[in-house]
């Protein structure tokens, strides 16, 4: 994956939405663990690096956080 700079969660919501960054983007600008749990996503999951996998690898970390607040671990 892509090394370089990191991006706080709101410029790179903004990136998204304006359409500079697609979510494989989102992704490699959002922190270096998050690149290697990607790759390992859809490696365990069958899927092909892209947005499309991408997008679903951000839904899923959204779904892993919402379950760690409602558990009180995050």
């Amino acid at each position: 994956m892509e090394q370089g700079k990191y991006y706080p969660e709101e410029i790179l919501i903004e990136k998204l939405e304006s359409g500079e960054y697609g979510w494989l983007d989102y992704v490699n600008h959002y922190s270096a663990e998050w690149q290697e749990e990607y790759l390992r996503y859809c490696r365990e999951n069958g899927l092909l690096t892209g947005d499309s996998s991408a997008e679903a690898f951000v839904h899923f970390k959204d779904k892993e956080l919402e379950a760690a607040l409602e558990t009180g671990e995050a």
